[in-house]
């Protein structure tokens, strides 16, 4: 069941055990019981509650789990703590295969919400975009996953690193994907001369799928197909 896994997930299994808890059966249902017991041990300091929340997820790898953590993470308030979620997420998304709990978490919770978008997108890619012309294969493979879930960030703090993003080939199907999905989405954010620019400064191949439909959209003056197709008629 995990993607990834760290010393954290032997730790985590040492206090399943411990607490006579199991991770057999549905992974959601495991997490929905076995997390308010690591967020309520008395026992675990809130840096400890967090490792062993972390463990879980690698065990795990399920959506539910994500939840829990970004309630605890908000609650915590602690630079200590945000610190090193972070690093999870990031570890998370540079893998072979990004976790797609991780991913959804990051595009359902972190970018809907307006109080956690600026630093989501920032820790996840925005403050990377200095060195992404030198950046590991890893760096890229997150790259690439966040921008793919980006639909949510306003315009205003994306665009700048779509434009970035751009310059590095291996992203210029991400960035397309991120522009798609901006308009695709419910909560998407687009601005539709920017994003016709960006279209075209990608040089991408005629026949890219959903890439004529999408400039044919915006150019009818369609940010967002969820608004376009509420629209009264006429």
């Amino acid at each position: 069941m995990s993607i990834v896994e760290t010393a954290r997930s032997e730790r985590t299994r040492q206090w399943l055990a411990a607490h006579d808890l199991s991770t057999e059966g549905d992974p959601d249902d495991a997490a929905r019981e076995i997390m308010p017991e690591i967020r309520g041990d008395a026992e675990l300091a809130d840096a400890d509650k967090l490792e062993v929340g972390l463990g879980l997820l690698e065990l795990l790898n399920t959506y539910w789990v994500t939840v829990e953590l970004r309630w605890f993470v908000n609650a915590a308030n602690d630079d200590a703590i945000w610190a090193t979620h972070w690093q999870a997420v990031r570890d998370h998304l540079e893998q072979a295969v990004p976790s797609e709990a991780v991913l959804y978490s990051l595009w359902v919770d972190w970018f809907e919400d307006i109080s956690t978008v600026e630093r989501a997108f920032a820790e996840t890619l925005g403050r990377d975009v200095p060195a992404l012309a030198e950046a590991s294969d890893g760096v890229l493979r997150r790259a690439a996953a966040v921008l793919k879930v980006s639909g949510p960030v306003p315009w205003t703090l994306k665009y700048p690193v779509y434009t970035a993003a751009m310059e590095i080939p291996k992203l210029r199907p991400a960035v397309f994907g991120g522009v798609l999905y901006s308009y695709h989405d419910v909560y998407g954010s687009l601005e539709i001369a920017p994003a016709l620019e960006l279209l075209d400064r990608l040089e991408l191949p005629e026949d890219t799928e959903h890439l004529a439909e999408l400039r044919a959209e915006l150019e009818k003056g369609h940010a967002n197909r969820h608004h376009r197709d509420a629209a009264p008629p006429g």
